[in-house]
C-alpha cells in the first residue's frame, strides 16, 4: 500500500525506529523527569526571565525607598525627597502586582513518581511490541497513540515529523518533534 507515494510498511519502519530511539533515551534512569522540567522550564523561559528582572528591580526599589526613608529621618533628606519617595512607592506597588500577576501564570510542574513509573511501563510494553516475533498491530497502534501527537509527512522535502508528547491531566507537560528524512 502506498501512502503520499511511500510504502506504508516504510513509513511504519520509520516511524517505529525513530519512536523506538526517542521513548528508549527518556526511559533511562530519570531522563523523563528531567526532560519534562526542561520542557517547562524552556516553555516557560520569557515568564521566567521577566520575573527574574521584575524582581531585580523591587530589591532595587527597595533599597532605595530604605535609603530615602533613613535620610528622612536622620534629617539630611531634601524637600523634594518626600515626592520621590512617594513616587517611589507608587512604583513598588505597581512592579509587586505585576510580579504577582505574573508568577500566578508560571505554575511549577507536579510529576509524580506514579506517572513516571507508569509512562516507562508503557515504554516497555510498546518496545517490548515492536520487538515481537509476531507483531500485535492493535496493541502497537494503541500505545503509539499515547505518545504520538502528530505524523506528518512532507513529499517534496521527503522529510517525516514525528511529534511526541506526554500529559498529566490533559495539560502538556512533554514534546518533542523528532525530524527525519525519507
Amino acid at each position: 500500500m502506498l501512502i503520499c507515494g511511500w510504502q506504508k510498511d516504510r513509513v511504519e519502519e520509520l516511524v517505529a525506529n525513530k519512536l523506538r530511539t526517542a521513548l528508549l533515551r527518556l526511559s533511562m534512569d530519570n531522563n523523563l523527569l528531567e526532560e519534562i522540567r526542561l520542557y517547562h522550564n524552556e516553555k516557560n523561559k520569557h515568564v521566567i526571565v521577566q520575573l527574574s528582572n521584575l524582581e531585580a528591580e523591587i530589591n532595587f526599589l527597595k533599597k532605595k525607598v530604605q535609603a530615602i526613608e533613613a535620610d528622612i529621618q536622620t534629617g539630611k533628606g531634601k524637600p523634594y525627597h518626600r515626592e520621590m519617595l512617594d513616587e517611589m512607592n507608587q512604583e513598588l506597588q505597581m512592579k509587586t502586582a505585576e510580579y504577582e500577576t505574573l508568577a500566578q501564570g508560571v505554575k511549577e510542574i507536579d510529576v509524580t513518581d506514579e506517572y513516571i513509573a507508569s509512562v516507562k511501563y508503557d515504554i516497555k510494553t510498546f518496545i517490548s511490541l515492536l520487538d515481537d516475533e509476531v507483531p500485535n498491530p492493535q496493541m502497537l497502534h494503541q500505545l503509539a497513540g499515547k505518545f504520538i501527537s502528530k505524523l506528518f509527512i512532507q513529499r517534496e522535502t521527503k522529510k517525516l515529523y514525528l511529534t511526541i508528547q506526554f500529559k498529566i491531566d490533559g495539560v502538556e507537560v512533554y514534546e518533542k518533534t523528532i525530524v527525519t528524512e525519507w
